[in-house]
């Protein structure tokens, strides 16, 4: 089955004071987990309809922190189809940071790999690109 696909999404979110290090920049941890969930989005979004359960994060890699984001930032998630397999979704992200003065910088970059599943198994999605 075709299933359209959506070559780019956006996500963002601010960065709150629950959410930095001990050093006062945002926790890397918390930034992973964010483009995680903007990556699994844009990979559910190219399965729909097309039979499978859910798409589970299988792989992530070619992370790059570049520069740090701080409290009050804008951090926005772009993501783009890199690649798709047969029961394979890669999602590359990158991360940048709107200060409080509008300028914009990149902060990181990585590259996420999902599987879709049925039942619990690797299932074929369908999905052309």
């Amino acid at each position: 089955m075709e299933v359209a696909v959506p070559k780019t999404n956006i996500y963002s979110f601010t960065v709150f004071p629950d959410d930095l290090n001990y050093g006062g920049t945002l926790f890397g941890g918390k930034l992973l987990a964010e483009m995680d969930i903007a990556a699994s989005n844009a990979a559910r979004r190219m399965t729909y309809n097309s039979g499978c359960d859910v798409v589970v994060t299988a792989k992530v890699s070619e992370v790059n922190f570049m520069v740090p984001a701080v409290l009050g930032d804008i951090v926005e998630l772009e993501t783009s189809v890199f690649e798709v397999g047969r029961t394979s979704i890669t999602i590359d992200v990158r991360a940048t940071r709107e200060d409080i003065l509008g300028k914009v910088s990149v902060i990181c970059e990585a590259s996420f790999v999902f599987v879709a599943m049925k039942d619990k198994r690797p299932f074929a999605h369908g999905v052309i690109c």
